[in-house]
């Protein structure tokens, strides 16, 4: 009896969701316009690619100032100038 009761559930919560979402989606593409959520999601990621390539860029750049900060440092240290 109990597992009849959670397959109607099951089978009304899909009957309704069946009903619903396409209304739900035809709203949002209607509020904005079908190009402006492409422009959302396109300027998403093209945002995100851009911030990971600054991150990489910064990155690299860093390690490269200090492999050149420790090489400074020893020649300093030894009393050579370079």
């Amino acid at each position: 009896m109990e597992r009849r009761r959670v397959l109607s559930l099951l089978m009304l919560i899909g009957i309704v969701g069946y009903f619903t979402v396409p209304n739900v989606a035809n709203y949002v593409l209607q509020a904005g316009g079908a190009n402006a959520l492409l422009q959302k999601v396109t300027s998403m990621v093209s945002t995100s690619a851009m911030a990971a390539g600054g991150l990489a860029t910064g990155g690299a750049a860093g390690v490269m100032q200090g492999g050149s900060n420790i090489l400074q440092a020893g020649k300093q240290y030894s009393g050579r100038q370079a």
